[in-house]
């Protein structure tokens, strides 16, 4: 981690501590979700990964691995990452960049339509489990009609309907129809791969890197404080060895997840965003049922911090990508390799991001 990135690590815990602070706020509310939005934009960090002359830091996946992690850490209800990567691919793709909150997305049905005379064109489809639908201004899109894969910018506003849902978390994860809605942007993709999905995936992993970290603390404090049988039950050595798979759980997702941040800032980095996320999918089942064995029941209570970050990680787990969409993924990946090339495969790719 170099200077800038530990900075930025202190200001964003800083900040997410102040938020937290008072408790888990609704942001599912419009007016409140519009209050902590305000906040976040003064600090700027949504706007880390762009350059500085598009008014960023000019920072790198590892600097936005920072900030992913820290969201997780303090279950931290907002769109923040989103918006962060969705500025990221629209300076990329160099397509407009909206001052306001955006989440990403992909329409696994939609037509896209052109008007010749105005040049504008036309979204039609349907948006599911997109984060905060409801009160976030704009999406970022990938879709695909009559064979061609793009990315659109779309104002919410236009939608013709909402289904409201929430994750087990309480998160907003809305689907959003649209019926020939006016696109405020839209680029033609030279490539099929889903870089929403990707990036959004390494979000996730990072996020779930956070959470873990979280759980894990409460965890180790618990244990430390509750005595039984006149002891501690940090002394017990079955609660020491679960700790030690917790811990063992939290430290390689996160060693995963930043790895492929530090591999997206070098080239491609598809092969390590989808390890880091099954990684991380497949921690999630045993490390929260170790957090709530070692909190009895009080771990379920909604008194009690440790709920906020478990069903955070169940609802997570599925969300861009669940272990079945990366466990193909990556098989279908080591396929093409061949087993005679695998090796070299894997070495080459860890020396190019030394």
């Amino acid at each position: 981690m170099n200077e800038f990135t530990d900075i930025l690590a202190t200001s964003v815990d800083r900040l997410f501590c102040d938020l937290m602070a008072n408790g888990m706020p609704e942001t599912n509310k419009q007016p409140v979700f519009d209050q902590l939005w305000r906040a976040i934009e003064e600090l700027g960090i949504s706007n880390v990964l762009l350059s500085e002359d598009n008014g960023g830091f000019g920072g790198g996946w590892q600097d936005g691995f920072a900030i992913f992690k820290q969201i997780g850490f303090h279950a931290i209800p907002m769109p923040i990452g989103e918006t962060i990567i969705a500025r990221k691919l629209l300076q990329d793709s160099n397509m407009q960049i909206p001052d306001a909150a955006i989440t990403i997305g992909t329409a696994h049905t939609a037509s896209i339509q052109h008007d010749e005379s105005s040049d504008q064109a036309f979204f039609s489809g349907d948006i599911p489990a997109l984060p905060w639908g409801r009160v976030t201004p704009t999406a970022l899109v990938h879709c695909q009609s009559q064979g061609d894969c793009y990315l659109a910018l779309i104002s919410t506003s236009q939608t013709s309907t909402v289904l409201q849902h929430i994750n087990e978390a309480n998160e907003a994860r809305d689907k959003l129809s649209f019926v020939n809605a006016p696109l405020i942007d839209l680029k033609k993709l030279d490539t099929s791969t889903n870089e929403v999905l990707m990036a959004g995936a390494l979000l996730k992993a990072a996020q779930i890197a956070g959470a873990l970290e979280a759980a894990l603390q409460l965890s180790v404090q618990y244990v430390q404080e509750r005595k039984q049988f006149g002891r501690a039950l940090s002394k017990f050595q079955a609660i020491q060895h679960q700790i030690a798979l917790l811990a063992e759980h939290a430290a390689a997702v996160s060693c995963a997840a930043n790895a492929a941040c530090h591999a997206h800032d070098k080239s491609d980095a598809e092969f390590e965003i989808a390890a880091a996320k099954l990684r991380a999918n497949r921690a999630i089942g045993e490390a929260t049922s170790i957090a709530h064995q070692v909190h009895g029941a009080i771990g379920f209570t909604q008194e009690h911090r440790l709920h906020h970050f478990t069903q955070r990680l169940w609802s997570w787990r599925a969300e861009f990508g669940n272990d079945r969409h990366w466990a193909n993924y990556l098989g279908q990946q080591l396929v093409k390799i061949g087993q005679a090339n695998l090796w070299e495969e894997l070495t080459n790719r860890s020396d190019a991001r030394g």
